[in-house]
């Protein structure tokens, strides 16, 4: 007969000790696999990755294909002769703005819109300026201000007239405000 302490091999492994060890590498196993999946969303978020799939790649090359490449050459000046002169304000302490401006691109067909244009580019910066806080022409910021958005205001004329944009900059060469 054979003692109860004589347990055969096979019967050993299966020992609830030997099934906790294989639930608890089963825990780690999972928790580890959660532990990635997380992390990947997590730096997805935080640092975007630097690739794209293939439809975002295609759809940008299209996009580049579809924009033609802009003559760029030295850049072109185009006085709005005679100087623009604009009442702001308010009726109560009505003040006026006078200023010269001179368009700057390098595009050549921007150029000739803009040239082609240039009432309906004065008549559209008049209407702009005439609507300027003079509070904030006293300034830098303000005047750089002033600029820019002469210079979105112009490209949305040659855009809508035209077809075009691309005014580099606009200069104010005179600038009188009383």
């Amino acid at each position: 007969m054979a003692e109860a302490t004589d347990v055969p091999e096979e019967i050993e492994e299966e020992t609830p000790t030997a099934k906790l060890g294989l639930v608890q590498i089963g825990m780690i196993i999972g928790i580890v696999i959660v532990t990635q999946v997380a992390m990947k969303f997590v730096l997805d978020a935080v640092f975007p990755p630097q690739y794209a799939d293939a439809a975002a790649e295609e759809q940008v090359e299209e996009e580049v294909e579809e924009e033609p490449a802009r003559d760029l050459g030295p850049p072109n000046y185009l006085p709005l002769d005679p100087a623009l002169v604009v009442n702001v304000g308010s009726r109560q302490a009505s003040q006026y703005l006078q200023t010269t401006i001179q368009l700057m691109t390098r595009d050549t067909e921007v150029y000739e819109a803009a040239k082609l244009h240039a009432p309906a580019i004065r008549s559209a910066l008049i209407l702009l300026f005439g609507e300027v806080d003079p509070d904030s022409l006293h300034n830098l910021e303000g005047k750089q201000k002033l600029q820019e958005d002469a210079r979105v205001k112009t490209d949305e004329v040659l855009m809508e007239l035209a077809g075009v944009k691309g005014v580099d900059k606009i200069y104010l060469t005179s600038l009188v405000f009383q």
